[in-house]
């Protein structure tokens, strides 16, 4: 370009028209990113520097109004699982078997395209959600054994994330069969050591939960974009600094989460009597009722047996009277019975029998 003067030739693109621009022009010519462009490039040559460059400056963002409602649900409820998980354990239980479902399934089917419209995916998402977490909250073992499982997939993330920075998986089957080997083991040790992983699990998951939603505000999802890459085997760009920061708060956080729980919140709490299921319930009331039955039966008898000893037996008063009416006068004086009834001991009489009927 140094032969022409005062204007320079810029190419557009094979095929394209010339246009000449002045050497000012082209040497102040920046991208979207302030970044100088070389080899002149323009703007409206139809490549966008935003495929190669990424940007790591914090810029505000037009947010969604039903996502960013969501996202502080979201914060709300990793806030509760973090530091108040095994507390409310049923609350909890069912939370995981919802959320585990609904993001999942609403990720799959994200990913299959156009599948569904928007408004159905989210529908069976939620559905799937709601039957998945009665499930876990009505079969609390079962809660137990997902619980285990997400943080066995919580885990097998962090691992994924590690192996990505020195190979990347060449297959989908690779970090599938991770994640399912972490979660079944995690699940069995849920079994066999309730109160520690379900501990450790909710300090997990909320943690991931909550900083998933500062993620949305601060760079719109793309560190957990970046996970479910993981997952998926998917190539991803390169992730800023503060990307990075959110990853390495996640270990911290869900630190602090486990030692609140251990220390505080979950000190004193018994996870048995929450898992008392209603076959349990029900045969204690059986039994109580069955109880109840018999003690009032033996009280009936005890009252009947002291009306008869303050009253005595009808028939048998009636055949001695009787029989004295038969004796001459001077057995009479010495066989005489009072048989005049006390009224104190009639009417307690009276009472004790009312209550027998």
């Amino acid at each position: 370009m140094a032969g022409i003067s005062p204007t320079s030739l810029v190419t557009t693109g094979p095929g394209s028209t010339n246009v000449s621009l002045p050497n000012s022009t082209v040497n102040g010519l920046t991208t979207e990113n302030d970044l100088p462009v070389d080899n002149a490039t323009v703007p409206w040559s139809g490549f966008d520097p935003a495929e190669t460059t990424h940007s790591c400056s914090i810029t505000r963002e037009s947010y969604g109004v039903v996502a960013a409602i969501v996202a502080v649900i979201c914060f709300l409820f990793g806030v509760l699982y973090t530091f108040f998980g095994y507390r409310f354990l049923k609350a909890v239980l069912f939370l995981t078997g919802f959320l585990f479902a609904t993001v999942l399934l609403y990720m799959i089917l994200e990913e299959q395209g156009d599948l569904l419209p928007p408004e159905g995916t989210l529908a069976c998402a939620v559905g799937a959600g709601i039957l998945l977490g009665l499930l876990s909250m009505l079969l609390p073992y079962f809660g137990l054994i997902l619980t285990g499982f997400s943080l066995g997939a919580g885990v097998a993330a962090a691992v994924l994330v590690l192996v990505e920075q020195f190979i990347h998986p060449p297959t989908r089957w690779i970090p599938a069969g991770v994640f399912l080997l972490f979660g079944l083991i995690f699940g069995i040790l849920g079994l066999k050591f309730p109160k520690g992983i379900t501990i450790i699990g909710t300090s997990v998951i909320g943690s991931a939960v909550g900083l998933a939603s500062v993620d949305y505000f601060l760079e719109l999802s793309r560190a957990s974009l970046y996970l479910w890459d993981r997952l998926m085997a998917d190539q991803s760009d390169t992730l800023c600094w503060y990307s990075w920061l959110m990853l390495a708060l996640w270990p911290a956080v869900a630190l602090l989460g486990i030692l609140v729980q251990w220390k505080c919140t979950g000190s004193g709490v018994d996870h048995r009597i929450a898992f008392r299921n209603r076959h349990e319930q029900g045969t204690h009331v059986q039994q109580s009722k069955a109880q109840e039955r018999r003690e009032t039966q033996q009280t009936r008898y005890r009252h009947l047996y002291q009306a008869r000893r303050v009253r005595g037996d009808v028939i048998s008063q009636n055949y001695i009277q009787s029989i004295q009416h038969k004796l001459s006068p001077a057995m009479q004086s010495l066989t005489a019975l009072n048989v005049e009834a006390n009224p104190e001991e009639e009417s307690t009489a009276t009472t004790m029998l009312t209550q027998v009927t």
